[in-house]
């Protein structure tokens, strides 16, 4: 309990290393609130893309345990190459936890909040969003759910 103490003090003092604990749930939402909740997101951007959701239980995270996740710090922390690129942090990300995104240009990372909204995740910044930015595309063509 004193380490903890400590360790928290240290991170409010950014002096400690993010714990290195697996990004755990808040919940679940069922296949069909799922879908929905996707299948909004397609509307409000005026794209019909694929979506396949392999579970009938989907996971959904709290914003800002997923923002402060070991998960997402260590993979945007990797070095972008014209080997090692959008495609490849992004996979990554989604062996973790995330859904994964293909726009028209672009991979990225997803997920549903345990409040129902859906947020992008830029893989190789950390960056959550409720958008895309121009130069991460303009049209989802599919939504793989994690």
């Amino acid at each position: 309990m004193i380490g903890e103490l400590f360790c928290y003090i240290a991170r409010i003092l950014n002096k400690c290393q993010v714990d290195k604990l697996p990004l755990t749930p808040a919940g679940t939402i069922d296949i069909n609130l799922a879908s929905s909740i996707l299948l909004d997101k397609l509307e409000e951007m005026g794209c019909k893309a694929e979506i396949y959701l392999p579970d009938m239980d989907i996971n959904v995270y709290n914003k800002e345990e997923v923002k402060a996740s070991y998960e997402l710090q260590e993979v945007s922390s990797l070095k972008y190459t014209l080997v090692h690129n959008c495609d490849d942090f992004a996979a990554k990300l989604y062996g973790k936890f995330a859904g994964l995104v293909w726009t028209n240009v672009h991979a990225l990372n997803y997920f549903i909040s345990n409040e129902g909204i859906f947020y992008f995740i830029e893989p190789q910044t950390g960056k959550l969003s409720r958008t895309l930015e121009d130069w991460q595309g303009n049209e989802i063509r599919f939504l793989l759910g994690r």
